[in-house]
């Protein structure tokens, strides 16, 4: 595929429930994922690409040890993290200029959250590749269920590990950290 191809809507839908970007790992991206940049990010590095879900395939996530897994440097890597989700007021949001994130949650309970608008609360940082947000008006909270996963792309302004309600128990989730193609 050219770096250069453009997807409609209706085509990146399809191009999605081929599930020729799975690599055979049994996963479904969350209806909120933004499938034209999935495939346009997808036809611009599929290689790269093709080495994330692959690695997702060939890893049992419930041994992977916690930690940063470097698959290419500084193109593609994996941070698996164990931790107790937050409020959302005691969770910040943010944004990447560098790289997308793939967030897994495949144990625990918690949300994921799209934040609409927000209000900067530190300068873009270029090493950790963040910008953090406190939000200004709503945020739509999805689930994070253990059959999906999220992809965060540059202009998605993102909550993640969020407890809603209830006292939070402990959440293991991987988070790949793959090059956006600008």
């Amino acid at each position: 595929m050219s770096t250069e191809k453009k997807f409609t809507h209706e085509e990146a839908k399809a191009w999605m429930e081929t599930r020729e970007w799975a690599n055979g790992w049994n996963c479904n991206p969350d209806a909120t994922v933004n499938a034209v940049e999935f495939a346009e990010q997808y036809a611009a590095n599929k290689e790269l690409w093709d080495k994330m879900f692959t690695f997702l395939r060939e890893h049992d996530l419930h041994t992977l040890p916690a930690g940063k897994h470097v698959v290419e440097e500084g193109r593609l890597w994996f941070n698996m993290l164990e931790y107790t989700p937050k409020s959302p007021e005691d969770t910040r949001s943010e944004t990447h200029n560098d790289f997308i994130d793939l967030q897994y949650t495949f144990e625990g309970e918690e949300h994921m959250g799209l934040v609409r608008k927000g209000i900067p609360t530190t300068e873009y940082d270029p090493a950790k590749d963040r910008t953090f947000f406190i939000p200004d008006g709503p945020v739509d909270y999805v689930p994070a269920a253990s059959d999906r996963f999220f992809l965060y792309f540059p202009s998605d302004m993102h909550q993640p590990s969020v407890c809603l309600e209830g006292t939070p128990g402990p959440s293991r989730k991987i988070v790949g950290k793959i090059e956006y193609k600008k």
